[in-house]
């Protein structure tokens, strides 16, 4: 508002269009603001962080954005824009009614906003004291508990400093140089030897790869999947997750699974590129197809003669996944909700799509290849139990929908249905011994958390099924999404080379560790500890900072984020 604002004080010669014209900015400025502050009042609570780069995703998607508003949020867009609008006429009739210019001498002008200048300098740092203004760099320092800070720093100010800075990787000062061999020797492992170590120095390829039979690949991102309400992974019994539980008893279980974030995009870019997306990447996802320097699991399968598909129970403009599955990744077909039929009677007509019809229509394309003798690599991406919980067939109403949390459990419900659906498809047609299935979450649910421990916030369901191929066991040490590319290359034995920032989940020997990025802050975890900075200072640590391991995993962390963002910035990350 500062341009409107400096006219009415500034110039001395004002007419009653004047002033409406300026009340018209104002009121412009107003709008964006509540709009974003109520978006922010309901992501909030999701994420426990207000909206920052999201707001750069959320333009490339605008339809999608718009569309689902409208649908879920039309009231509170019918609010705000009734009230400015009402504001706005009362304030213009005040105009008329009471507008009588009195000349004002420029001296005074100047004097009255060099005094409005001093007010807000003042207001900033909170009165007279020599204390600094709280801002993105400073405000965990000056103030210690999280949710003070989230409350003062509000998302129009997060955001326009988020987009004015772009939380740049710059601010990393870590030397290059040892960053890069910081990160060699947290990745490479005994089974593997860097080809290119000069010009691509974190690309790695597998020793002596183990000859194998060409098993079908069948790849699950499980929407909003969380261990909590998962009864083989948590500790109360919901009792909606029966087709689950019984691949978890007889699967590859990792308990300490991490995410790579808490948005959707995060897991999809650690999923499918092993890339975890840090602070400042979120808008650069696409641009990775541009640069074609990464490594792609559907070119590999595509060179042994796999059909590699990608679908998703959402629309296909959806983060515009199915054009950048098939142009960028290079995945040979590519399916959203669009091509799906529908098979229930489901109450609405969800976006976000319905996962039955999904593993449907996969179980079918699978069933096809299958019989004529072709292995498949299919990723799919559910949907359903998407944020907004939205019914869908009334038996799948196990609990009352009068909160968030028995919603999302009844959704949740349905998605597991759905899974034992694809499973019986599966065994009946006879490709389910051949097929080696991975369930992975993209993020956990946001609502209804107990607490914002690391484990809380991040930890997902991550599962390697298939049981005539792999014996069950249980895995405890710490694994993330940036290692499933490695596990896939290391499981079918794949030669050729690839760069991912995560190591072979089933390799014991290895190192094991997540990095997650949270907003403006990036999280390093390894065995049971964990350390929180934003590049520029620490924000977060479960370490005495006095110590030799705290030390370790700082440096860890800076070294990681370092390594990823130059090595990709300069397209040494993968040579194709």
């Amino acid at each position: 508002m500062f341009i409107p604002l400096m006219n009415l004080i500034l110039v001395t010669q004002k007419s009653a269009k004047f002033f409406k014209i300026c009340t018209l900015l104002m009121s412009f400025s107003v709008t964006a603001m509540i709009l974003v502050l109520s978006g922010d009042f309901f992501y909030f609570p999701e994420v426990n962080r207000h909206m920052t780069e999201e707001i750069i995703t959320a333009l490339g998607d605008k339809k999608f954005i718009i569309k689902y508003s409208l649908q879920y949020y039309w009231w509170v867009l019918f609010l705000v824009f009734s009230i400015v609008v009402l504001g706005t006429v009362k304030i213009f009739r005040y105009i008329d009614r009471k507008f009588n210019p009195q000349p004002v001498s420029l001296l005074k002008s100047i004097i009255v906003f060099l005094s409005v200048i001093c007010f807000v300098a003042v207001g900033i740092r909170g009165g007279l004291s020599r204390g600094r203004p709280v801002n993105l760099d400073n405000a965990y320092g000056l103030i210690k508990n999280l949710k003070s800070v989230q409350l003062i720093l509000n998302g129009a100010f997060t955001q326009i400093h988020t987009l004015k800075y772009k939380t740049d990787a710059s601010i990393n000062k870590y030397p290059q140089g040892e960053a890069i061999e910081n990160v060699q020797k947290l990745l490479l492992s005994d089974r593997e030897f860097m080809p290119d170590k000069k010009n691509y120095p974190l690309m790695r390829q597998i020793k002596n790869p183990v000859k194998v039979k060409n098993y079908n690949i069948f790849i699950v991102l499980l929407e909003s999947w969380t261990p909590r309400y998962i009864d083989s992974f948590g500790d109360e019994n919901y009792g909606v997750t029966p087709n689950f539980d019984e691949i978890v008893k007889n699967g590859v279980v990792f308990t300490n699974a991490y995410a790579a974030g808490t948005r959707s995009l995060f897991g999809i870019s650690a999923s499918f590129l092993g890339i975890p997306l840090m602070p400042g990447a979120v808008d650069r996802l696409n641009r990775f197809g541009l640069m074609s320097n990464i490594s792609l699991m559907s070119e590999v399968f595509n060179e042994r003669g796999y059909c590699t598909m990608f679908m998703q129970s959402a629309m296909r403009n959806s983060f515009r996944l199915c054009a950048f599955s098939k142009n960028v990744l290079r995945f040979q077909e590519s399916y959203g909700k669009e091509d799906m039929p529908r098979l229930m009677d489901y109450m609405y007509n969800l976006d976000c799509g319905y996962d039955y019809d999904l593993f449907d229509f996969a179980a079918k394309k699978a069933g096809n290849n299958w019989r004529q003798g072709r292995p498949f690599f299919i990723f799919s991406f559910t949907g359903t139990t998407h944020a907004g919980f939205v019914p869908t067939v009334k038996k799948f109403d196990k609990y009352p929908s009068n909160n968030s949390r028995n919603k999302y459990l009844n959704t949740l419900y349905y998605s597991d249905y759905s899974i034992g659906h694809l499973m019986d498809i599966a065994k009946k047609e006879g490709w389910f011994d051949n097929t080696i299935f991975i369930f992975i979450a993209d993020h956990v649910v946001g609502y209804f958390r107990r607490n914002d421990s690391v484990g809380e916030r991040f930890r997902i369901p991550f599962v390697i099924y298939a049981p005539k191929i792999l014996k069950p066991q249980k895995i405890d040490y710490i694994v993330s999404q940036a290692d499933l590319l490695p596990t896939i290359y290391h499981l079918m034995g794949v030669q050729k080379p690839f760069s991912a920032l995560g190591t072979n989940a089933l390799d014991k020997q290895a190192r094991h560790f997540a990095l997650i990025n949270d907003g403006t802050d990036i999280i390093f975890v390894e065995k049971n500890n964990y350390v929180k900075h934003n590049r520029s200072m620490l924000t977060g640590a479960s370490l005495d900072e006095n110590g030799s391991e705290f030390k370790r995993l700082r440096e860890t962390l800076l070294s990681l984020d370092k390594a990823l963002t130059s090595l990709l910035q300069s397209n040494k990350w993968y040579k194709n």
